[in-house]
């Protein structure tokens, strides 16, 4: 995944100069995150993690060329988790991530809105992890329970609104679908899962 993700930013910065509108971009995200897990013995107990809301931020850099075709890359950060009761017992799990993203789509480009689809390829560094037990909180981080890598994909879908020649507003629907075991324990797997709304602003770099 590092080296999709290198390779793919790599192309980026070499196709900045044929761009037909490059942007810096700022964004925030409302966050519904969960798990997938996977017991020992192959078992789906997905339905058994009550999902959290949680958010996102970051900072980025897209281009839209003359025949519509989107490249984008950011840096932010990511908080993900989710709770479990088992037995009368109530767990809490939070997990904060420094975050890579770099991705392509489509953008249909009218004269104000314009809507568009990406696909990202994700990177994400652990910088926090904590587990609350019945109210009691535990810095797991460097417990050696998780690992500090993660990676997946993102999909959005998202409508763009050019408020004028420099300025653009844009909101997406995103889905997060982890491919990577958070998990140090090779005996199960556990997967992030989040989807929400981002709002952000594009800056028009080429006007």
């Amino acid at each position: 995944m590092k080296r999709i993700i290198l390779v793919l930013t790599t192309t980026l910065i070499a196709l900045t100069g044929y761009a037909q509108e490059s942007s810096l971009t700022l964004e925030a995200s409302q966050l519904t995150s969960t798990f997938r897990f996977v017991d020992s013995d192959n078992n789906k107990l997905n339905s058994d993690y009550q999902s959290i809301f949680t958010g996102a931020y970051g900072i980025g850099y897209r281009n839209i060329f003359d025949n519509n075709i989107m490249l984008k890359a950011g840096l932010g950060k990511r908080n993900g988790g989710a709770n479990y009761v088992y037995d009368n017992t109530n767990y809490s799990w939070r997990l904060e991530y420094a975050e890579l993203k770099v991705g392509g789509g489509y953008m249909l480009k009218k004269r104000v809105f314009s809507p568009y689809a990406v696909i990202n390829a994700y990177y994400g560094h652990l910088l926090r992890g904590t587990q609350v037990l019945n109210n009691e909180e535990f810095n797991i981080t460097e417990s050696g329970i998780l690992k500090k890598s993660d990676f997946g994909l993102i999909g959005n879908i998202g409508l763009n609104f050019k408020i004028s020649n420099f300025i653009s507003a844009y909101a997406e629907g995103l889905y997060l679908f982890g491919l990577s075991n958070i998990e140090e324990d090779s005996g199960q797997t556990t997967a992030n899962r989040s989807f929400g709304i981002t709002l952000g602003l594009a800056f028009n770099l080429t006007e």
